[in-house]
């Protein structure tokens, strides 16, 4: 009598270099689709304010397209449960990354120039995001990240200075600083929680946008009543529509979680570095605001203080 061949379980699937690659090349695609995306966001933003919107039509567009257009994939997926994520957790991704960031990091423009909130929120969340990771998920902190981290406070310094010194934009240019400081805060706390619980990129961010969605829309209409909605330019709100809602409030938020999954956070953080020489490259042509020699300085310095601080030169040398 035969007997039955032995059933072949096949060993499970190993991480090798050549994968490790190939996570790396998709993180760094959508880490620079983040920056990208950012960086005209930024801009649109700005040019929305000088336009005549108000920091809450910003906040409606942006949470009002991004919710309708994920609210089918988190019904999908469990609007009980949001998405398997569950409810404490939803409305902390929301309090995070929801209506009080945006209107902290769009309403900054009403108070100061583009080159302020391009240079402060990115470099923020890029140092307290890679001190955050080595106090709450174990990375280390060498002195590269202490250079780095005071690189950058004294870049901040010089981009802010004519804010802070001078009575330009009104002396309320510090209100703007004030806030896209506060915006990174939140900001780093939303990275930090997509990386402790492993989250799906894309079910976290429908989470954030349907959650903020079910808040925006009756805040703004009991708030500022449909009759000021009517009175704005179709053109503009669209406009906004598209910048804020599907580029912000999609694609570089979902941009972001992946790169967050697929680099970590230590490496995730280089992309923000970025944000600041696109925003400015973008906005001289979009709200034509040309940074004044002092703000360069500042632009040059946090540029080389996050570098240094996610190990950028580092690395150079071994290569």
């Amino acid at each position: 009598m035969n007997k039955p061949l032995p059933k072949h379980n096949p060993p499970p699937p190993e991480t090798s270099p050549a994968a490790d690659r190939k996570a790396d090349r998709r993180g760094y695609l959508f880490g620079l689709l983040m920056a990208v995306g950012s960086a005209f966001g930024f801009a649109a933003a700005r040019a929305g304010i000088l336009g005549g919107l108000s920091p809450a039509e910003l906040v409606l567009m942006r949470f009002g397209v991004a919710g309708l257009i994920l609210l089918p994939f988190l019904i999908r997926w469990g609007l009980p449960t949001l998405a398997g994520i569950g409810w404490r957790r939803g409305l902390i991704l929301a309090l995070f990354a929801g209506p009080l960031f945006a209107i902290l990091q769009m309403g900054g423009y009403a108070f100061a120039p583009l080159a302020h909130g391009a240079v402060i929120a990115p470099a923020t969340v890029t140092i307290l995001s890679t001190i955050a990771a080595g106090l709450f998920l174990g990375e280390r902190l060498g002195p590269a990240h202490i250079a780095g981290a005071v690189l950058v406070v004294g870049g901040v310094l010089l981009v802010s200075w004519d804010g802070l010194a001078t009575s330009a934009a009104g002396g309320q240019s510090w209100i703007g600083d004030l806030m896209f400081f506060a915006s990174s805060v939140l900001w780093v706390g939303f990275t930090i929680c997509l990386r402790h619980w492993r989250l799906d990129a894309l079910r976290a961010t429908a989470v954030v946008s349907v959650l903020s969605l079910a808040v925006t829309v009756p805040g703004y209409l009991i708030l500022m009543g449909g009759e000021r909605l009517m009175s704005l330019s179709f053109m503009a709100l669209a406009a906004q529509g598209v910048m804020q809602g599907a580029l912000m409030g999609v694609l570089t938020l979902l941009a972001y979680g992946r790169t967050v999954a697929l680099l970590g956070v230590s490496r995730a953080v280089l992309f923000p570095a970025t944000v600041p020489a696109f925003s400015i490259l973008v906005g001289i042509p979009v709200v034509g605001e040309v940074p004044n020699a002092t703000q360069i300085a500042g632009l040059v310095l946090v540029t080389a203080g996050l570098l240094t601080a996610i190990g950028f030169f580092n690395w150079l040398r071994r290569r």
